[in-house]
């Protein structure tokens, strides 16, 4: 029986090129370099990597051993360059810039497509929906006199009931800045659930 061929690696668009990318999430770098307007010969990559700082790294590209780069480089690159095409990143830089500060929502939904992860893009969904569901929760704990610290104490008994710790123990454990942003889409499905229980019935309560 014939071995079966590894996948081979994806692409993703850099301004108006096609760059290989690896499956660990870093790109050819060649390519990359002729993404941006570039020679992109190894004596540049060497040359570019000592003044920049980057960490170039090997993959096996169709069995052949190439230089990568992270995405991390790339910007790093788009940012110190003064070729065309990195001009012309800068001004995408900005446009993106401009578009998050306005909380344009349309931003997100792009990011998400890019994702080639399926999870990725369910904790997305998970994590907008918690952001609607705290809101109508503390519209609710508001509507019915809540003030002051109140807001802080009921976020924490909720977050402490979905996540067994309180929400401090929790950033510091998952590496997270803020707790939400550190909870799997199950954890935030259940904390949206439990939010939308108790504004109901603190409602009922009320009535």
């Amino acid at each position: 029986m014939k071995a079966a061929h590894p996948k081979p690696p994806s692409n993703v668009k850099l301004g108006r090129s096609n760059v290989r990318t690896t499956p660990d999430g870093r790109i050819h770098a060649l390519e990359a370099l002729r993404s941006l307007g570039l020679s992109g010969t190894p004596e540049q990559l060497e040359a570019l990597a000592r003044e920049h700082g980057l960490r170039p790294s090997l993959h096996s590209f169709a069995e052949v051993r190439e230089a990568t780069l992270s995405y991390a480089d790339y910007t790093t690159l788009a940012f110190g360059l003064d070729t065309l095409e990195a001009r012309r990143w800068r001004g995408k830089a900005r446009e993106i810039l401009r578009r998050y500060l306005e909380g344009d929502i349309g931003l997100a939904a792009e990011i998400a497509e890019r994702s080639p992860s399926a999870a990725h893009r369910r904790w997305l969904s998970a994590r907008l929906e918690s952001v609607e569901s705290r809101k109508r929760f503390m519209s609710t704990v508001a509507k019915h006199g809540g003030e002051g610290n109140i807001y802080q104490q009921v976020s924490s008994l909720s977050n402490q009931s979905v996540l067994k710790m309180n929400s401090a123990d929790f950033r510091r454990t998952r590496k997270a800045r803020h707790t939400r942003d550190g909870m799997t889409a199950t954890e935030l499905l259940r904390l949206s659930y439990l939010e939308t229980a108790t504004s109901k019935a603190i409602e009922q309560h009320r009535a």
